[in-house]
């Protein structure tokens, strides 16, 4: 594997990976705004339901596929890079975060209910909306490591 000035970040060489995370991400935070805002309210109650019920599927299978990305990237991705020593902090970061979501997503849907389980849905939609905080620094902090060597 290279490491040289122009090899990039190790493990994602090939282009789509990049815009790849960034639809995912995109698609995940719409869909849960979507599912968890007040969209309900300017529908009538039959399209509510259906709305709710249809973007709650597709919320549900872009996280399954979130979570083989998680994977993809902790092998391909986090394990080079950590060994390179670059952007580690912010890289923890992500993968803490983007763990923390998909737990308190399962724990929201199957562990909890009543108002634990409001809390842990409102909890999972602050936390998603914050994920994109990591992920910009992640971005930036790797552009800006890349500049240094």
């Amino acid at each position: 594997m290279r490491h040289g000035k122009r090899a990039g970040a190790p493990g994602l060489q090939h282009r789509l990976w990049r815009p790849a995370i960034w639809l995912l991400v995109l698609g995940l935070l719409l869909s849960g705004l979507v599912l968890f805002g007040p969209t309900g309210a300017y529908l009538p109650e039959v399209w509510a339901l259906t709305w709710r019920h249809a973007t709650a599927v597709i919320h549900g299978l872009l996280a399954g596929w979130s979570i083989l990305m998680l994977g993809a990237l902790l092998a391909r991705h986090a394990l080079p890079m950590w060994r390179v020593q670059r952007v580690r902090w912010s890289g923890v970061l992500v993968l803490f975060v983007w763990g923390a979501l998909a737990l308190s997503g399962q724990f929201s849907q199957y562990g909890a209910d009543g108002a634990t389980r409001d809390w842990v849905v409102a909890m999972h939609g602050w936390l998603g909306v914050a994920f994109l905080l990591p992920v910009l620094l992640h971005t930036l902090g790797r552009k800006a490591a890349a500049s240094v060597q």
